[in-house]
């Protein structure tokens, strides 16, 4: 178990753990003005639960495929003070999009990336990692269909995968409007990029640079960031 300021993420199911970029992610994520939240791929719910804190106004719909995801997640919603902000829904988003006349203006997705690499001899390991289930086309699809015109949709993918996916983005009519560039540390190569996308073209994406480590302790913006959810902060 992962013990936050304020719930707490049970994963013993879940093929993919908590992660330090996944909580760094949601912890960037703006929920300013925002109302109705879907979480497309949730895991354990842990970007659901940081953002339900976060904003004591959203309404959030998680969706994951995965049944062991499933369980998880709805032990650790039902267990926190978030409960009846967030409904779980256990459902592939492409099949979600086709049926939902919700539409959202606030979309988060931490999705799988890995394209071509040895697969697992695990399946949820691959339905949490690699794209097959849940493919940049069909992603940018879902994302078409849900956002409302001026709603805002998070990504946290490697540089590369990122690259291919605001390809893919921009023909389908979404752009970047800021860029987080995440580093374990300043020496080393960026290893995570996280996007926020409007339908609005900018005339120059907002790029940050994020550390997670300076001088072998955590980097004082990455401390700032995570001072709510953090039990060592």
């Amino acid at each position: 178990m992962f013990s936050f300021k304020k719930f707490s993420i049970k994963q013993d199911r879940a093929a993919m753990k908590v992660c330090t970029d996944s909580c760094l992610f949601a912890a960037l994520v703006s929920v300013e003005n925002k109302e109705r939240v879907l979480d497309i791929g949730c895991g354990t719910g842990l970007l659901s639960l940081m953002l339900a804190q976060k904003n004591k106004n959203l309404r959030i719909t998680a969706i994951e495929i995965n049944a062991d995801a499933v369980l998880d997640a709805s032990e650790n919603i039902q267990d926190s003070p978030f409960r009846d902000r967030i409904s779980l829904v256990h459902q592939s988003v492409q099949d979600f999009s086709k049926k939902s006349e919700e539409k959202f203006d606030l979309i988060v997705c931490n999705p799988p990336f890995y394209q071509n690499n040895l697969k697992s001899d695990k399946s949820s390991k691959n339905i949490a990692h690699h794209a097959d289930e849940l493919t940049f086309y069909d992603l940018a699809y879902c994302l078409k269909q849900l956002l409302t015109p001026d709603g805002s949709a998070w990504l946290l993918l490697p540089p590369f995968e990122m690259n291919s996916f605001l390809k893919l983005s921009s023909e389908n009519g979404f752009f970047p409007k800021r860029k987080y560039l995440v580093k374990h540390s300043e020496n080393k190569p960026v290893f995570r990029e996280i996007v926020e996308l409007q339908r609005i073209k900018t005339e120059q994406v907002e790029i940050s640079p994020i550390n997670i480590y300076e001088n072998h302790q955590y980097s004082p913006i990455f401390v700032e960031l995570l001072r709510d959810y953090y039990l060592i902060f």
